[in-house]
């Protein structure tokens, strides 16, 4: 008789665990399910809530391996040695940004439109407060600095040239020379190229070739280039060019007289006529590098037009 209720007690305990093993695995589902809709998928927990995990790991005595789920393993095993070393636990999240960092932080990005997130961080650098560039970054999204699209253009307009190029790229043409080695029986010459490129279309005009780019030849080219821009109704109110001693003054003059802004760039400055450079970079490697010409006439016309 003992041993009939014994077994049946025995029958009773084991349901009921299976029905607590159940129930415990449908917890920590819902735990799993919950962290992964966190961001970053990161549990902070305040020093209290540590407290309370590890007093409860100490009835398990600190076997959590499988229950832990909400911390990683090792991070509770750290948890152990700060608490047998006496070190308290830091406080959670990041330190607080101080008001007059904040009002500083503003300041900064309204009195000076150019300045970006690592150029505030670096002067705030110099006065002696090392503010990381996600912090700053999250100051100017709060106050409605960053991103700006108004603050945005006004920062272009303050590069001069950038935002000239953007707004007259209809009626600006850019020009430059491109040269070229040239097997003679007299040995190697260098024949020189002028073109022209409206920056909308992306016409190009390039000048028959020669190897003495003078000022008489190249007043030609600005002729015919007028005409060719008539031909083919573009319109053009400045012409772009670098500080090359061959564009002389009577080069210039020749637009100016048809109401032709003449725009120089900076000096030393390529990148200031970066359509032009990039279209003879272009034409050169696809073109010219692939032969060794042997005589100055490169093609059947006098003007080759792209």
């Amino acid at each position: 008789m003992k041993k009939f209720f014994l077994t049946f007690f025995v029958l009773i305990i084991n349901a009921l665990a299976v029905r607590r093993d159940l129930h415990v695995r449908l917890l920590k589902l819902q735990l799993q399910i919950l962290k992964t809709r966190l961001h970053g998928n990161r549990v902070i927990l305040t020093p209290e809530e540590r407290k309370q995990v590890m007093v409860l790991g100490a009835e398990l005595e600190h076997a959590v391996q499988d229950s832990l789920l909400i911390v990683h393993f090792k991070t509770y095993q750290k948890w152990l040695r700060d608490e047998r070393d006496g070190k308290q636990p830091k406080k959670v999240g990041r330190p607080r940004l101080l008001p007059e960092y904040v009002e500083l932080i503003i300041r900064l990005a309204k009195e000076n439109l150019g300045w970006g997130v690592k150029r505030i961080a670096g002067e705030l650098w110099k006065l002696g407060e090392r503010i990381g560039d996600s912090t700053i970054r999250r100051v100017l999204r709060r106050e409605g600095l960053y991103p700006d699209r108004n603050r945005s253009a006004r920062r272009q307009a303050d590069s001069t040239w950038q935002n000239f190029i953007k707004l007259h790229m209809n009626v600006i043409v850019a020009t430059d020379f491109l040269c070229k080695t040239v097997i003679t029986p007299f040995g190697l010459k260098t024949a020189y190229l002028l073109m022209f490129i409206h920056l909308e279309s992306r016409k190009v005009f390039i000048s028959p070739a020669t190897y003495a780019p003078g000022e008489q030849w190249v007043c030609q080219q600005a002729r015919n280039v007028s005409l060719w821009l008539d031909e083919h109704g573009v319109k053009q109110r400045f012409i772009l060019h670098d500080r090359d001693t061959k564009y002389t003054a009577s080069f210039d003059e020749i637009f100016n007289a048809a109401g032709v802004e003449i725009v120089k760039t900076p000096v030393a400055a390529p990148n200031a006529n970066a359509f032009a450079e990039s279209w003879i970079g272009k034409f050169k490697f696809e073109t010219l590098d692939h032969y060794c010409p042997v005589e100055r006439r490169f093609t059947d016309v006098d003007s080759p037009v792209f």
